[in-house]
């Protein structure tokens, strides 16, 4: 993979701070090396707690003249996120939605920015990955893969991942994008890799969901899929279980230590949403239109909610409530108990944008051009 730049009471009073100090350290490493990214945690389990979101509309700003696929993340006070005709990634002011500055790429960015430390992490269908600073969007790395990058990134021990359209997963380093190793499957990887102790699970269209050791990038197992459905769906993680959904319409849940199936749950069309996991429940979305509320141990099946058109968009457990949206381009906020509408705000264009809420207010963005924020 090519790189390119451009460019005694005493005593144990010190020993109690001392060990404080140490827990502070390693409590702010930890998130330092987590960030902020796609759905939410390294895990990819799409749900969050926090202050209530009432639906009210705090401010809405034109990123472009529309076709926003990518999903917005949020850290430090600024929302960052991709789109696809300027083929560009912009960072907002998440109080005010006040542009502060924007990144030109040479292809549209679909996928979700990933942001640890002082740096963003994006690919683009240029075929490039870039690392950029985070308070100016100036270039720091960029390497270039043998495809389109639309996976989104995440990171652990200084190695950030991705996958491409040329069939390879990438480990590379954050530092200076050295690539650490690369793992090849059959075909293109749209799925957006969830890390989970110290091991990386994604799909592939080559029909195949991948457990590798994240250290060297050796196969732990795999497991396929109905024979021709390929997977484009992002795994989530949770109590050593993952969920994922296939173009043959079923979500599934394997055991995360051995890939052996626990259970499944069929929808009438193809899953290529990313599974939301909640204390007890998995939330999806079907392109048959419908979002799905199943239980987590079970896989039966508690709720559903439609139609809003095909589903592309991942929905998100936000307390007890889940947001979710469609290509009719209204987002949803549904009770998580029984899947009763809340409230519902319309855009003018399809949604393929994944909601994302943090700190009492919700962020999401649509085919219109605008980046939402609610509160």
């Amino acid at each position: 993979m090519q790189r390119f730049v451009k460019k005694a009471r005493g005593y144990g009073m010190g020993v109690l701070l001392l060990l404080v100090l140490l827990c502070t350290i390693l409590s702010c490493q930890k998130k330092s090396d987590e960030g902020a990214m796609w759905r939410g945690g390294p895990a990819h389990r799409g749900s969050a707690t926090g202050p209530k979101i009432r639906g009210e509309l705090l401010w809405k700003t034109q990123v472009n003249d529309g076709w926003i696929a990518s999903s917005p993340i949020v850290s430090g006070g600024t929302v960052f996120i991709g789109e696809s005709l300027a083929k560009s990634v912009h960072a907002f002011d998440a109080k005010t939605g006040e542009k502060i500055w924007t990144h030109e790429t040479r292809g549209a960015v679909a996928g979700t920015p990933l942001v640890t430390g002082n740096r963003v992490l994006i690919g683009s269908q240029d075929k490039g990955f870039y690392c950029l600073d985070k308070s100016t969007g100036k270039p720091i790395w960029g390497v270039e893969s043998g495809g389109v990058v639309n996976s989104s990134a995440v990171s652990w021990k200084g190695l950030v991942y991705f996958g491409s359209w040329d069939g390879n997963l990438y480990a590379v380093a954050l530092k200076d994008a050295k690539t650490a190793w690369t793992f090849a499957t059959g075909a293109r990887i749209t799925s957006s890799p969830a890390l989970w102790q110290e091991r990386v699970f994604f799909g592939s269209w080559d029909g195949n969901l991948y457990c590798i050791e994240a250290s060297s990038g050796k196969e732990v197992w795999r497991f396929p899929v109905t024979e021709g459905a390929k997977i484009g769906s992002s795994p989530a993680v949770d109590e050593g279980k993952v969920f994922f959904g296939a173009t043959d319409g079923i979500l599934y849940c394997l055991g995360a230590d051995t890939g052996k199936q626990i259970w499944s749950y069929k929808t009438n069309k193809g899953v290529d949403a990313s599974p939301a996991v909640g204390s007890g429940e998995v939330v999806i979305g079907s392109v048959d239109q419908s979002v799905y509320c199943l239980e987590k141990a079970s896989g039966t099946l508690k709720w559903k909610y439609g139609p809003l058109g095909p589903i592309i968009s991942s929905p998100f457990i936000y307390n007890d409530v889940v947001y979710a949206a469609g290509e009719q381009g209204v987002i949803v906020a549904l009770r998580l108990k029984d899947g009763t509408k809340a409230w519902e705000y319309k855009t003018d264009h399809p949604i393929r944008s994944s909601p994302m809420a943090v700190g009492g207010r919700l962020f999401m963005a649509s085919y219109d051009g605008y980046l939402y924020a609610f509160k």
